[in-house]
């Protein structure tokens, strides 16, 4: 639905018309209700519906198109659509196919149907002149081929009164839809911006953003901390969107933390003039009001139908009034205040948030609502909403997405899990019984293939492997034939003992049918076994060419985080093709406020750690020598980190320690960050890279003043690993430097960044590894870190941390 500001004039289509107008009733998500169809539904409507008008005979015209336009309360709408056929008979009638899942019955008129097929009848009348059309509904069921038509005729006069009131019913979003193009994004143009100057980079970030949307390219953006990259992106955006080179903006976040940010400069922008709508998506599990429900082990999803939850009960009947409510007084809505509204008019406020969407210009949301293959918002991307609106991606902390990207497109599936669900049902489900032995018993004979690389444990456990990198069709197959079972299964047995473990393991099947058909020589099948279990994963290893289909639903992508390195490396894996664009922005801080060392007499590798444990214990105590403060050391795993503390603490004793460990609470980690106050004490915290207090966490000021990092951040060494790098040694020719170097030095980055937030902020930065004087890692440091030096040894260290501190004591 679109306003064309030139002609006057409200525009959509017959479907999306009789969607918007006759939303009522219930939400129900239980599988077979909704709109919910597969691309293979899909694939068969359109075999049948062509099957059908073939086998219509001479006086059936097929697929004709429709435009009516209307002036109605003083608004044009303009309504369109291809009717199936045309049967030419007196009176003349209009032809609806429709198929429908299960065995022919007494069929009642849907709705929408009905509605669709008016609309229809009523354009073709207007356009003849007739006083009386004919409409047909034909109804084909999927599971026996039956086929029945329901048959009436209307007056022209029935009709037009039948579509009128379907006008009426969408008039409130025409009115709005009206304003926004005639009052609200014109104002945009006019916005300033929310600061009275603007920082160093920042400026240039926002020219390329804005180039980026105007000429519908892809951006890669490495700005260091203290760009202010989510206003250098937002800002431009909306003045894209108010310039009208896009339609809607998605703010796409990694962390719940990130998209507080974003609404927080989405915020300062409207204050600034530039009145946009914006919303914060919560999932579902999170924002869920129904209690029941999310004690539920299996999800929340499965009692979203009016059954299980009385906040689908009539769902849409209260939608349209909390919707005007909602934008009546508001344009900010981030989770708490979608949750009060929709407690107030008794609705899921999930689904509620996802309508409310449509008429926001910013939706800050995760990565998996625009990439995730299960989860990503259908009303938005698939195929026929995007080509039809202009859609901007602002990607934050996109050094995050590679791995995110890889693990949506990955699946596994274990026989302990079809075996707990075989044993969990009784002897009575004899077929459904037999379908998972089946598969069971498929997995069993996968065992035979790790034959060649089976080793034995000290403690006599049998370990093997097997990789294939062709799709093994006869499995995904059985898989996919078992989910099918399970999904006939739920829909017989509603509230059934055994609903829940079934309803769990067809979710568990359907992700690995998801994830299958996306195969091809990017993935890997990958068979493990581990005494009697035996697991299949499917590993998505490159994600580029998905990314790449995921980015062309947008007009233009934004990519950007502090750590981007290097950007030809995360554009190849993230999609960017021949439309990507890269710029390194320079930091904003001075470099005088930073002391960058290398100590590099050192060797943190796996096998010479052990020897290390006192050598990295003096390193911290000569860079924690020059001043009080706290200090965070990262090390790349808990049991180095563990034995590095106790060789300091026993030799500084007096020196207060907190560390970090492993399944922390959100609470203990609220609790570990607490620690580091202002108060002059000396405190060091140890904590492991990659974890959660190496990127997100901001200590601003004397809460943080130095930064010691232990090795070179690489992933620890595995099978997936392994084939990862093999992959990109054949595809890249650098498979070491993909699977290991450049993710771990991006860690690194990430933990550097912790210590200079502000541009008052003075801090230490220690590097410990003798590799960090090799050419591999040199020109991988970002251009501000050039004024880098080396030590050798402690003493070395000591000195030139107790330099820096002397001049920043000069300087105070």
């Amino acid at each position: 639905m679109k306003y064309d500001i030139e002609r006057a004039v409200v525009t959509l289509s017959v479907t999306e018309l009789c969607a918007l107008a006759l939303s009522a009733g219930d939400l129900d998500l239980r599988p077979g209700k909704g709109k919910r169809f597969s691309a293979e539904r899909a694939r068969i409507g359109v075999k049948i519906h062509q099957q059908l008008q073939k086998e219509a005979g001479v006086r059936y015209d097929a697929e004709v198109s429709m435009c009516n336009t209307t002036l109605h309360h003083g608004i044009a709408y303009e309504v369109s659509g291809r009717a199936d056929g045309v049967l030419h008979t007196v009176p003349i009638a209009i032809d609806e196919i429709k198929t429908l899942g299960g065995k022919s019955h007494d069929v009642p008129i849907f709705s929408m149907h009905d509605a669709q097929v008016k609309c229809y009848a009523y354009f073709y009348g207007i356009e003849k002149g007739l006083d009386r059309v004919g409409t047909r509904l034909t109804y084909y069921f999927l599971e026996d081929g039956e086929i029945r038509h329901i048959s009436e005729t209307h007056t022209l006069s029935e009709l037009r009164t039948f579509y009128l009131d379907l006008l009426s019913k969408i008039e409130y979003r025409a009115e709005l839809l009206m304003e926004r193009r005639t009052k609200t994004l014109p104002a945009l143009r006019c916005g300033r911006f929310p600061y009275p100057s603007v920082r160093d980079g920042q400026d240039i970030m926002m020219r390329e953003v804005y180039r980026t949307i105007r000429d519908g390219k892809r951006l890669f953006v490495e700005a260091p901390t203290g760009t202010g990259k989510t206003l250098s992106a937002l800002y431009p955006a909306v003045q894209a969107l108010g310039q009208e080179k896009c339609d809607k903006i998605f703010y796409l976040t990694a962390k719940t933390s990130t998209g507080r940010e974003a609404f927080r400069a989405a915020k300062q922008i409207f204050s600034a003039g530039s009145e946009i709508r914006t919303i914060v998506l919560t999932s579902r599990e999170q924002i869920c009001q129904n209690e029941p429900a999310k004690r539920d082990p299996a999800g929340v999803s499965r009692h979203c139908n009016p059954y299980d939850c009385p906040y689908a009960k009539g769902f849409y009947d209260r939608l349209a009034m909390a919707t005007c409510d909602a934008l009546s007084a508001r344009h900010g809505f981030p989770r708490q205040t979608v949750t009060e509204i929709a407690r107030h008019f008794h609705i899921c406020p999930y689904e509620f948030q996802l309508e409310l969407s449509m008429l926001c210009d910013l939706i800050i949301c995760d990565y998996n609502y625009a990439f995730d293959p299960q989860v990503y918002l259908r009303r938005y991307f698939e195929p026929e909403a995007y080509e039809e609106n202009r859609y901007v991606f602002l990607i934050d902390e996109a050094h995050n997405l590679g791995d995110r990207a890889c693990a949506m497109y990955s699946a596994e599936l274990s026989d302990g899990r079809l075996r707990e669900l075989w044993e969990a049902l009784p002897e009575s489900e004899v077929f459904l019984r037999r379908e998972i032995e089946g598969v069971m018993l498929t997995m069993r004979g996968l065992r035979r293939l790790c034959r060649d690389t089976i080793m034995k444990d000290e403690d006599g456990t049998e370990r093997g492997y097997y990789i294939s990198r062709e799709p093994m069709d006869s499995f995904f197959s059985a898989v996919a034939k078992l989910r099918t079972s399970m999904d006939t299964w739920l829909r017989a047995h509603r509230a059934d003992p055994y609903e829940t473990v079934v309803y769990t393991a067809c979710a568990h099947l359907k992700r690995f049918e998801t994830v299958s058909e996306f195969y091809d020589d990017r993935f890997r099948c990958f068979v493990e076994l581990e005494g009697e279990a035996c697991t299949f994963r499917l590993l998505c290893l490159d994600p580029s060419n998905i990314m790449d289909a995921c980015l062309s639903r947008a007009r233009a992508s934004v990519l950007f985080s502090a750590t981007l390195t290097p950007t030809e490396y995360f554009a190849d894996i993230l999609g960017g093709g021949r439309r990507a664009v890269s710029i390194s922005l320079p930091s904003p801080f001075k470099a005088e406020n930073c002391c960058l060392v290398a100590a590099t007499g050192v060797s943190t590798r796996y096998e010479d750690r052990d020897r290390s444990y006192k050598k990295i214990a003096s390193l911290i105590a000569a860079t924690i020598s020059g001043r009080k403060g706290n200090y965070i050391v990262y090390f790349p795993s808990y049991r180095y980190m563990e034995e590095v503390e106790k060789a300091f603490t026993a030799r500084y004793p007096n020196v207060k320690t907190v560390k970090q460990t492993s399944s922390m609470t959100l609470t203990q980690k609220e609790q570990f960050l607490d620690a580091f106050v202002d108060d002059g004490t000396l405190r060091v915290g140890f904590c492991v890279l990659g974890g959660s207090f190496s990127e997100g966490v901001d200590l601003p000021g004397a809460r943080l003043i130095g930064s010691i990092i232990v090795g070179t951040g690489l992933p620890g060494l595995s099978n997936e690993r392994n084939i990862l790098c093999e992959h990109y040694e054949n595809t890249r020719e650098s498979g070491y430097d993909y699977a290991y170097t450049y993710p771990g030095m991006n860690r690194v980055l990430q933990a550097a960044g912790r210590v200079i937030r502000r541009e008052s902020d003075t801090g230490v930065v220690v590097l410990i590894d003798d590799r960090y004087e090799t050419e591999r890692y040199r020109h991988l440091f970002p251009d501000h870190w050039s004024h880098l030096l080396y030590a050798r040894n402690p003493s070395e260290l000591a000195e030139i941390v107790d330099d820096f501190w002397s001049k920043i004591k000069n300087r105070e």
